[in-house]
C-alpha cells in the first residue's frame, strides 16, 4: 500500500506502448506521404495559396465535428506560430526534395526541448535527451552527402519552420485541457483567414485533376486527421518523448522515396537512418529511472 501524495517509483517501461504507436502508425503514413503532395501541389499554385485553401478545408471539417471555436490570446498566438512554421516549411519546400525537407523538419526535437522546459516546465529524462541528441545525429548524418544539394535558402527556411513547430506542438500540451478539435479547428479557419490575406503577395492558381487530389489529400489525411492526431499525442505524453518518437517521419520519408525513385540510398543516408531509429529507441528506455506515481497508481 502507498502512502502520501506521491512517491518515487522506479517503473520499467517497454520501448513502445501501444496508446501512442496507434496515434503514431497514422501519423507517420500520413506525414510522410504529404511531403510529397504538397510538392506536387506547388506546381499548380503557390504555397500561400494552396495552403490557405488547405487550411480552410481542414477547418470546415473540424469545426463540423466541434460545432464550436476557441478564441482566446493564447489561440491565436498558436493559430499565428502555426501559419509561420506552415509557410516556412512550404516556400522550403519548394528548394529541397521530400525527403531533404522530412530530414531537415526533424531538427525539431532540438527546439521543442528547451521550449517545453521554459513554457510547460517539463524537465526531459537523460535518456530523453540521449534520445534527441542521437536522433539528431542521425539527421545530420543523413545530410553529410546532401550538403552540396541543399539551397543555402531552403535550409534556411526549413530549419526555421523546425523551430515554429517545435513552439507550437509545446503550446499543445500547455492547451491539454482544451477540446483538441475545437483547438486544430480555430488553429485551421485562424490561420486560413491569415494565409488567403497573404495571398495576394504571391497568387498562383491553377485547378487541376492532381492539383485537387494533392489539395484534397493534404486538407483530410495530410491535415484535419495529421494535426489531430499530433495534438492527441502531445495530450498524452511528454512533448519529448513524442518528438523524438516522430524521427519515424524522416525514415520512413527516405524509405518512401527510395522505393519511388528506385534509387537505393547511399551508405551516408543508411546510416543516418539507422542512427535516428537508434535515437527513438534510447528515449524509450526507463528501466532504473524513478518517475513519480501518483497515490493508489501502483494498486490500479
Amino acid at each position: 500500500m502507498l502512502t502520501g501524495s506521491s512517491v518515487l517509483y522506479p517503473r520499467p517501461e517497454s520501448p513502445f506502448q501501444l496508446r501512442e504507436i496507434k496515434f503514431l502508425i497514422p501519423y507517420v503514413v500520413f506525414t510522410a506521404f504529404s511531403y510529397f503532395f504538397a510538392k506536387n501541389g506547388f506546381l499548380y499554385a503557390s504555397p500561400l495559396v494552396f495552403m490557405a485553401l488547405r487550411y480552410l478545408i481542414a477547418g470546415a471539417i473540424l469545426l463540423g465535428m466541434s460545432k464550436r471555436i476557441i478564441i482566446s490570446r493564447q489561440l491565436l498566438f498558436l493559430s499565428a506560430v502555426t501559419v509561420t512554421s506552415t509557410v516556412f516549411w512550404a516556400y522550403g519546400l519548394l528548394y529541397v526534395s521530400p525527403s531533404e525537407s522530412a530530414v531537415l523538419s526533424y531538427s525539431m526535437p532540438l527546439f521543442s526541448l528547451p521550449i517545453a522546459f521554459l513554457l510547460v516546465s517539463e524537465k526531459p529524462s537523460r535518456m530523453e535527451i540521449a534520445g534527441i541528441i542521437v536522433g539528431f545525429a542521425g539527421v545530420f548524418i543523413y545530410g553529410i552527402p546532401l550538403l552540396a544539394g541543399f539551397t543555402l535558402v531552403g535550409m534556411i527556411l526549413t530549419i526555421v519552420n523546425a523551430f515554429f513547430w517545435g513552439t507550437f506542438t509545446v503550446f499543445y500540451r500547455k492547451l491539454r485541457d482544451h477540446d483538441p478539435i475545437a483547438v486544430n479547428a480555430t488553429q485551421f479557419l485562424i490561420g486560413a483567414a491569415i494565409m488567403f490575406a497573404l495571398s495576394p503577395l504571391d497568387f498562383k492558381i491553377h485547378i487541376t485533376v492532381p492539383f485537387l487530389e494533392d489539395l484534397i489529400w493534404m486538407a483530410t489525411l495530410g491535415g484535419a486527421l495529421q494535426f489531430l492526431l499530433w495534438n492527441y499525442m502531445i495530450r498524452m505524453s511528454r512533448v519529448n518523448r513524442i518528438t523524438v518518437l516522430a524521427f519515424s517521419v524522416p525514415i520512413f520519408t527516405v524509405v518512401l522515396e527510395a522505393v519511388m525513385t528506385g534509387k537505393v540510398p547511399e551508405i551516408f543516408s543508411t546510416a543516418g537512418v539507422a542512427v535516428m531509429f537508434l535515437g527513438i529507441f534510447l528515449s524509450r528506455l526507463r528501466g532504473g529511472i524513478s518517475s513519480v506515481v501518483p497515490e493508489g497508481a501502483a494498486e490500479r
